[in-house]
């Protein structure tokens, strides 16, 4: 393996003269940047979750002021950017069939709209003792049940 053109031990020999080192370099470098390319396709995983820097507390613009305009052309183009889409929307509304096996349950099942029956519904009342103990309170401002100091 030492002996192949352009491994290390080639560059490291001191057969080889500093111009063909510098040329068996260039030669590695145009290969190398030959297979990298820039991504242009930039997203935000979730927007609510993106880190924001903010600026230095003294650090004041008066002359910066966003428009309504403005303010509604960036929030278009940061959900535009944004790989979340539909994040507001509940799972039903987002997808046809469940995505999970927690949301088979219940999937297909509408809301019943049914008035509540009054046979279940039996409101709390006072009876006489919490009526007086009410009304004690509100005239001393203590409860009858509390111990009295004695002087």
């Amino acid at each position: 393996m030492a002996k192949e053109f352009g491994s290390r031990a080639d560059m490291i020999s001191p057969k080889i003269d500093e111009v063909s080192r510098n040329s068996i370099w260039r030669e590695h470098c145009k290969k190398e940047l030959a297979h990298h390319t820039l991504n242009t396709n930039f997203n935000i995983a979730n927007i609510n979750k993106m880190m924001t820097i903010p600026e230095k507390p003294n650090y004041v613009m008066p002359s910066t002021k966003m428009s309504k305009d403005d303010i509604a052309f960036a929030t278009q183009t940061l959900k535009e950017v944004c790989s979340v889409k539909n994040q507001d929307l509940l799972p039903m509304e987002k997808y046809e069939s469940p995505v999970t096996a927690s949301q088979e349950c219940g999937w297909h099942s509408k809301i019943m709209l049914v008035k509540k029956n009054p046979m279940f519904e039996q409101a709390r009342g006072s009876c006489d003792v919490t009526q007086y103990a009410d009304a004690y309170y509100s005239m001393t401002g203590t409860t009858p049940f509390s111990r009295k100091e004695h002087a």
